[in-house]
């Protein structure tokens, strides 16, 4: 098997929640100029003991945080709304954008793509929600910098439409070569996230499975 690995970052595209309940969402709108995406998940371990030994243990997936990094999310009038309404902030009538600072954003579905050696990977993140950006500004010297806009986000959990508890999910990945990795950035797909892949069935005779 050829050796593969993970590089870099790009393709980022966010998709405003329309509905919390049903997970839809507008269409994705791309945004260029990622720098970086990090991304901690929050992962909890609970765990009693009785008898002298370990009881119960739980363990619970909170979703995560991190930091979205990008150069430009300010260039074009309509990335400024994008930015706007994710951040909570507000485009006044003529053209300028009001730092409010009590304006809730909007929740979003963040892609994003991270090719590969051999095979590249796509990643959707169902329910999160960015805070407003932080940057450096600094003087020129000998080379100008280009000023970069960092976001901390974070995410959280969702149970996919017919779902239970059991079913919570961050989000879904695709890989190069599945039906859907062409068209993934087309739309936030939450379908078949509750099916899972059939085990092989057990097709030997009682004999050859060690019976008699």
């Amino acid at each position: 098997m050829a050796r593969n690995g993970f590089f870099g970052v790009r393709n980022s595209h966010f998709a405003i929640v329309l509905d919390e309940d049903k997970l839809t969402y507008e269409k994705p709108v791309h945004v260029a100029g990622t720098v970086e995406i990090g991304m901690e998940p929050s992962v909890e371990t609970g765990t009693s003991h009785a008898d002298n030994e370990v009881w119960l243990e739980e363990q619970q997936d909170n979703g995560g945080s991190g930091t979205m990094s990008f150069y430009d999310t300010e260039g074009t009038p309509e990335l400024r709304q994008l930015i706007a309404d994710l951040v909570g902030y507000e485009i006044t009538a003529d053209g300028r954008t009001n730092l409010k600072a009590n304006k809730k954003p909007k929740k979003f579905a963040f892609m994003c793509e991270q090719p590969g050696r051999v095979t590249g990977r796509r990643r959707c993140l169902l329910m999160c929600q960015l805070a407003k950006p932080s940057q450096t500004l600094t003087t020129n010297s000998d080379t100008p910098e280009i000023t970069q806009l960092d976001y901390p986000f974070t995410w959280k959990p969702v149970v996919p439409p017919g779902g239970t508890a059991d079913d919570r999910t961050s989000g879904y990945d695709s890989f190069t070569g599945l039906p859907d990795y062409e068209t993934f950035f087309d739309a936030v797909k939450t379908d078949g996230l509750l099916e899972r892949k059939a085990e092989a069935e057990d097709t030997g005779t009682p004999a050859e499975n060690g019976g008699e």
